[in-house]
C-alpha cells in the first residue's frame, strides 16, 4: 500500500464495514433523539393573576393557529402543539425520488391551584402569543 492513501484505504475492507456500521448506528440514534420529544425545547409560559382571572401566556411563534391543542384536566391546562414537515428530493438524472414525513408534537401541562370550570375559560392566539384566562373561583377563609 501507498504511503499517500488516507489512513482509511489501508485498514482491511472488514474493518471497514464496522466502522461504517459504527458511524451509521450513531448518525440514526443522533437523529431520533433529536425527534423524541423529550429532547425537544419546552413551551415557554408565563403565569399570573390579575384581579378576577388565572393568566396563562404561552408563546408560540411560527405556530398556526390550527397547530394549538387546549385541554381543560381537572386542576390544569395542557397546550400540545403539532407540527407537520414535509420535504420532497427529485432528481430525475438519477431517478431518485424521496419523500419525508415528520410530525412533532410538543406539550406542557400548567397546575392550576384550584378546580377549573371549564364554562369562564377563553384563550386567544395574536402574533405568536397564546392567552388563556381562567375564572379565578377560589374562596378566601377568614381567620378570626
Amino acid at each position: 500500500m501507498s504511503d499517500h492513501q488516507p489512513w482509511s484505504k489501508k485498514i482491511p475492507q472488514g474493518y471497514q464495514d464496522i466502522l461504517k456500521s459504527i458511524d451509521s448506528f450513531f448518525q440514526q440514534t443522533y437523529e431520533q433523539i433529536q425527534e423524541n420529544p423529550l429532547f425537544l425545547p419546552p413551551i415557554p409560559v408565563h403565569v399570573f393573576e390579575e384581579q378576577d382571572a388565572l393568566i396563562i401566556e404561552a408563546e408560540l411563534p411560527g405556530i398556526d393557529k390550527n397547530q394549538i391543542n387546549l385541554d381543560i384536566l381537572r386542576q390544569s391546562i395542557r397546550i400540545q402543539v403539532t407540527q407537520d414537515e414535509r420535504s420532497e428530493y427529485k432528481d430525475d438524472n438519477q431517478g431518485i425520488h424521496e419523500r419525508h414525513n415528520r410530525t412533532q408534537v410538543r406539550q406542557r401541562v400548567i397546575p392550576v391551584p384550584f378546580i377549573i370550570q371549564e364554562h369562564g375559560v377563553k384563550a386567544t392566539y395574536k402574533n405568536g402569543l397564546l392567552r388563556i384566562s381562567i375564572p379565578n373561583n377560589r374562596k378566601q377563609i377568614p381567620i378570626d
